[in-house]
């Protein structure tokens, strides 16, 4: 007797597919707000990773710097958190470095050890 195999998706695309989501999202905020992503790609993308993760775990994206470990959905600020223009104002980008002032974006672009020195405090 022959059975069929079920379909299986594949994780990749799936956490790719979550991944590109992020980053949908970030880039809609920033366009609406004025601000620029993080310039360092590879800091982007871990940031992207992270929002990502929370958002397959409890259903919201929540901020990379200000999350519990474990996650905590009901108290754990959603991002992009209530202080992330303030902070842009005053440092140039937001606690996670994920929102950047336009100039401070082209800055840090253009010194990329900048950027090194810019951690996120969570």
């Amino acid at each position: 007797m022959h059975h069929a195999v079920p379909a299986v998706s594949n994780p990749v695309i799936l956490v790719d597919e979550a991944l590109q989501a992020a980053l949908t999202y970030v880039r809609e905020i920033a366009n609406r707000q004025g601000l620029a992503l993080n310039p360092n790609e590879r800091r982007l993308e871990k940031l992207a990773e992270q929002l990502a993760q929370t958002k397959n775990e409890v259903g919201k994206y929540i901020c990379p710097c200000k999350r519990s470990f474990p996650l905590q959905p009901d108290t754990d600020v959603a991002c992009p958190c209530d202080s992330f223009l303030d902070d842009v104002k005053r440092l140039g980008h937001c606690d996670c470095s994920l929102f950047f002032e336009i100039g401070a974006a082209a800055q840090a672009k253009r010194r990329p050890g900048l950027l090194a020195a810019i951690t996120c405090p969570g």
